[in-house]
């Protein structure tokens, strides 16, 4: 059987975001306040490069859909979601529709809702908390209307679920370029003898990286690419019976009950909820 290589990486530099040129990012980042929030809106395909900040973040936008790839995984974010992203965590942003982001920025004073990165529910109190917050000034004063709303948005931080909704990435050069390309094309329906040929290693190789990279077999890193795949499709509005065709599904049955039994909902009811 012929297999397809896997396209090795190529040598070269990551553009990085010069902070410097933008004074309000900058103000946001030196301010020497507990909380600050930063508003842009993106088009469809726009991609924010590798980078990192020296404050950590939540990561949010208001309306549209957008993923989110740091060392630890993979997150596909819904105006019901966010991503934390701790200080100096390298991370980089790509639109999949036109999106309202709204970054909530924070200092070292707010207590981390999670160690590294993680996905978290929005609650609408704390979506009209940072649209109210983004109004304010950002030096506010002591006892204002703004520090009132920063203090609440750090105790909403604390309140708010943190959801198992990334895709994990390894370290290991091989399972990577794997993954990366399993990414590029979520619908082939390929098994991991396959995948392991095309990056010339044994299936039992293979199978043994992802549980010990990732702590879950191929099989269940493959159902939650396809998961979130379909989070994002389903935000586009794309119809479930076409995702489920273009993902490999052997019925459109078959990829509502995997959806229904991971989230809890249909996906009809999802797109009804996003």
């Amino acid at each position: 059987m012929q297999t397809e290589a896997i396209e090795k990486p190529t040598k070269g530099t990551i553009r990085e975001i010069d902070w410097r040129t933008d004074a309000t990012l900058r103000t946001c980042l030196e301010v020497d306040r507990p909380v600050a929030v930063l508003g842009y809106d993106y088009a469809a395909g726009d991609r924010v490069p590798m980078h990192e900040h020296e404050k950590a973040q939540l990561i949010y936008a208001i309306e549209g859909t957008m993923t989110v790839t740091a060392a630890e995984g993979r997150w596909v974010l819904l105006p019901t979601r966010a991503v934390w992203v701790p200080a100096r965590m390298r991370h980089a942003i790509q639109m999949r529709s036109a999106l309202r982001m709204r970054t909530v920025y924070f200092d070292g004073t707010v207590t981390p809702p999670a160690e590294g990165c993680a996905a978290m529910g929005v609650s609408p109190l704390l979506r009209e908390l940072i649209v109210s917050m983004q109004a304010e000034p950002m030096r506010y004063a002591a006892g204002s209307r703004a520090e009132h709303i920063a203090s609440l948005i750090s105790d909403e931080l604390r309140q708010i679920p943190v959801l198992p909704l990334h895709l994990p990435s390894p370290k290991d050069a091989r399972l990577r370029r794997v993954c990366e390309a399993m990414q590029r094309r979520p619908g082939i329906a390929d098994g991991v003898e396959v995948w392991a040929a095309r990056a010339e290693m044994s299936g039992r190789t293979l199978a043994r990286l992802f549980r010990s990279e990732l702590g879950m077999s191929f099989q269940e890193w493959r159902q939650q690419l396809l998961l979130l795949e379909a989070q994002v499709r389903l935000a586009q509005g794309q119809g479930s019976l076409r995702i489920a065709r273009n993902l490999g599904y052997d019925s459109h049955a078959a990829f509502c009950a995997m959806f229904r039994r991971v989230l809890g909902v249909s996906p009809s009811e999802f797109q009804r909820l996003g």
